[in-house]
């Protein structure tokens, strides 16, 4: 589990249509992000590591143009998704925490709503999800046993819904009598100690206490009600048999599927115009074709929408057509005057589709979306199905989701689990902070805010976008240890941003150093600050400020290359006072220093000359070397007496 990998960005490109031409931002970078691990992600500014982290959430500005590349996560390509879906996964499942905590606060709202109302957002989006499933198995139900002629016992349906609804009533009772144990509590020492909680405070904890303290704390339960063995049994066998009936519909309908993609695959795919002319011909054929049972909740998967994609990509292939034939056309338009094209306006650029394909590239992509397709199919068809095991897995399925769609979030509880992320991140006195404005709050204190509103839903990953950059030393100090804290107790996943090394010297796990939008050097927190390889690195290590360093702190030179035009070769090599002629014409790859650690740097070439890191870099690789060998000394010492 410890390099299980829970975000992968593979060939990551991204630019950004402006007045002056093109920005190149994010220029081909890849890297994977492991779960219940930090990722740091390092430069200056203008790197790219923002834009990246906004593609991640799928937050880019509308000039923005993804080239291309994949985001994946949880099987799916993040780059491809409708926003529909995109809305589902963002803020849930990755969130993240901005640079300028009073900015992302709204000024005008208490702090408190701004933290329950995402929690009120997820579970209303949670209920109609549910209810949306709900409708969806009822539906199947009807449908597969009219046409399979299966007899069902409505009956026995109707009440294991009302059973279900029951259970989840009574289990809504039993929350709020604890629930309403723990406010009761904490009001009687509100009013036991009036002078540590301003008048407002003592006043809404004796309203409490009034109204809601003698309430008895034992749930007022309703009558059990519960499927006996037998109709449990007799539900489940109804379900398999509907599955079954199901499943061997879907294999037949699988089977048809890939027999028809082996035949696109067996006509060789030129790129010429007589592809899309046969290509439309078999749009039909598709169609008829698609299988939509198994995968009837997963409009990503390649299978489900197979129709939907073929159509794309027969879309690409006339656009890529039409497109080559316009352009020869205006190319022969201009050579008979003896002139060349001319080149486009930035309103004839605005009007453009964001992605061109040639004619060869969209059969080739078709090629591709074929090829997994069938590869997918037969390994569907090999694993089968363990209709038993299966069958109960779906009862309990079912009962979820009918108590998932009546499960609500009232506002007493809201506000406990608001105020639980609260203690969480360290905000003193909850009860009181919740009422008040970001106005009200320090730096350190918003920014712990913004941190409990990041974390409401529970999210797996966590991007942290320079979260202390507009803090003071010390406070940058704490949010960090915070986020740390949080990190082992949630089991998050981080992507952490910075342009300072130093900040993330205690809590990375692994570092990816950019440059002018590509990735220059990854590695582990161990390859980065004691065995860097790449100069930008160096430099990076050597403008960063240091108790024991004795030497003037070295600045690097120059600026950041303006990448609407971006240099040839490698593009740190003008501020490199180490760069080789080679630097200045050839881009470099990513040389393998190890299993874990890379890095884009001609002097790692085994003909390059000889080049060590700058004085101040090597004399502070070695005191840490020493204090890591001292420290070890000791602990082992300690711990054999």
């Amino acid at each position: 589990m410890a390099d299980e990998k829970i975000l992968e960005v593979k060939d990551l490109r991204i630019s950004f249509n402006v007045d002056s031409g093109t920005v190149k931002a994010v220029r081909g970078i890849s890297f994977d992000l492991k779960r219940g691990k930090t990722l740091c992600i390092v430069g200056e500014s203008g790197s790219g590591k923002s834009v990246t982290s906004r593609a991640i959430l799928g937050i880019l500005a509308k000039n923005a143009i993804v080239e291309g590349g994949e985001i994946i996560y949880d099987g799916k390509d993040l780059l491809t998704i409708n926003e529909d879906r995109f809305h589902k996964i963002r803020g849930s499942k990755i969130s993240m925490i901005f640079q300028d905590p009073l900015s992302a606060l709204n000024p005008i709202m208490r702090v408190g709503k701004q933290l329950t109302e995402p929690i009120f957002l997820k579970a209303k989006a949670n209920r109609r999800e549910a209810r949306g499933q709900e409708r969806e198995i009822g539906s199947a139900i009807r449908k597969v046993s009219a046409a399979h002629n299966i007899a069902i016992d409505h009956d026995l349906l109707r009440k294991f819904r009302d059973c279900s609804l029951k259970e989840l009533k009574n289990d809504v009772a039993k929350e709020d009598a604890s629930r309403h144990a723990t406010i009761k509590a904490r009001n009687v020492e509100i009013v036991s100690n009036p002078n540590h909680y301003p008048s407002k405070t003592v006043e809404g904890a004796n309203k409490y206490l009034f109204f809601k303290g003698g309430r008895s704390e034992e749930p007022k339960l309703i009558e059990a009600a519960s499927l006996s063995e037998g109709e449990r049994n007799a539900l489940i066998a109804m379900l398999r048999s509907l599955i079954e009936v199901s499943y061997e519909d879907y294999k037949a309908e699988l089977t048809a599927l890939r027999d028809l993609v082996k035949g696109i695959l067996d006509k060789e795919l030129s790129g010429e115009v007589g592809d899309l002319e046969s290509l439309n011909n078999r749009k039909g054929e598709v169609k008829k074709a698609k299988c939509s049972f198994a995968f009837r909740d997963d409009e990503d998967d390649i299978v489900a929408v197979f129709d939907v994609s073929f159509k794309k990509y027969v879309r690409f292939l006339s656009n890529a057509v039409k497109h080559e034939r316009q352009a020869e056309a205006k190319k022969a338009k201009y050579a008979a005057k003896g002139e060349e094209v001319p080149p486009l306006t930035l309103k004839q650029r605005a009007k453009l589709p964001e992605r061109f394909l040639t004619p060869a590239e969209a059969s080739a992509m078709l090629k591709e979306l074929c090829e997994k397709l069938v590869k997918h199919i037969d390994e569907v068809l090999a694993a089968g199905l363990g209709y038993e095991s299966y069958s109960k897995e779906f009862y309990e399925y079912y009962r979820g989701v009918i108590r998932a769609g009546h499960r609500s979030v009232k506002k007493e509880e809201a506000k406990e689990q608001a105020l639980d992320i609260m203690r969480q991140v360290g905000i003193p006195q909850p009860e009181i902070r919740f009422r008040q404005y970001p106005f009200e709050f320090s730096g350190g204190m918003r920014q712990r805010m913004v941190i409990a509103i990041a974390l409401s839903s529970r999210p797996e990953i966590l991007i942290c976008d320079e979260p202390t950059t507009a803090l003071d030393v010390t406070i940058q100090a704490q949010i960090l240890e915070l986020i740390n804290e949080l990190k082992e107790e949630l089991n998050l996943s981080i992507i952490f941003i910075t342009h300072d090394l130093g900040v993330v010297a205690n809590m990375a796990d692994d570092i990816a150093v950019m440059y002018a939008g590509k990735i220059v050097e990854y590695g582990t927190v161990d390859d980065i600050f004691y065995d860097p390889r790449h100069p930008y690195t160096w430099a990076l290590l050597a403008s960063m400020p240091d108790l024991d360093t004795k030497q003037k702190i070295d600045a690097i030179p120059g600026t950041p290359p303006n990448m609407v035009l971006p240099p040839i070769g490698d593009a740190f090599a003008a501020r490199n006072k180490y760069a080789l002629a080679l630097d200045f014409e050839e881009e470099p790859p990513l040389f393998a220093v190890s299993d874990t650690h890379y890095a884009a740097s001609w002097l790692l070439r085994e003909d390059a000359p000889k080049a060590v890191p700058p004085e101040i870099v090597t004399e502070r690789i070695k005191r840490a070397m020493e204090r890591r060998k001292a420290n070890r000394k000791a602990a082992k010492k300690g711990g054999k007496e």
